[in-house]
């Protein structure tokens, strides 16, 4: 499913529309900002168990390689296999290292708007920007405990997208900021 960016959210009397979702406002039973905190093969640190493993395989393999004297009639085509097996793990080791650094360095924290109703939890938005999260958070929270009288239309800064399956199940969150509940 591709990321759809949200324009706009508008907020009316009995319901909020994100996108094409809309939530009754009655039912909404909490609204939080959440921080996406990446698990499995999207963790940080997860390169790190394949380098650690693959660095002292192809040392240990140089290393035999270099002392065992070999004996018999395919010897240098044994060595341009095991160099060959040796430039494959290097080339593996340095794309993970990169991997890592792009982790490390480069990847921006993601944080999710999470809505609540009646025991289920939607995300309804996720992306960078914590502050335009915790600005449509706010305006959700304040129109469920003082209903607008006429629709009011939020316009969306940032890089939000609608949902992005953020959800218990997949990523584990944390709380981000002090933002208000329900």
């Amino acid at each position: 499913m591709a990321k759809r960016r949200v324009g706009e959210i508008r907020i009316a009397k009995r319901i909020v529309t994100i996108g094409h979702q809309i939530y009754p406002l009655a039912n909404i039973s909490r609204v939080q900002t959440l921080r996406v905190v990446w698990r499995g093969k999207l963790a940080t640190f997860y390169p790190l168990r394949e380098i650690v493993f693959l660095l002292p395989a192809v040392a240990a393999l140089v290393l035999v390689l270099a002392q065992v004297d070999l004996r018999f009639d395919y010897v240098e085509t044994v060595r341009r296999i095991a160099d060959a097996a040796a430039a494959l793990i290097a080339v593996r080791v340095a794309y993970l290292v990169c991997v890592l650094l792009y982790r490390l360095l480069i990847r921006r924290t993601r944080y999710a708007l999470l809505i609540e109703t009646a025991g289920t939890q939607y995300t309804a938005l996720s992306g960078t920007d914590h502050g335009e999260i915790h600005r449509i958070e706010a305006e959700i929270v304040a129109a469920i405990e003082d209903p607008p009288s006429t629709e009011r239309i939020l316009h969306v800064r940032g890089d939000l997208v609608m949902g992005d399956k953020v959800g218990r199940d997949k990523n584990v969150q944390s709380r981000a900021g002090n933002a208000p509940t329900r």
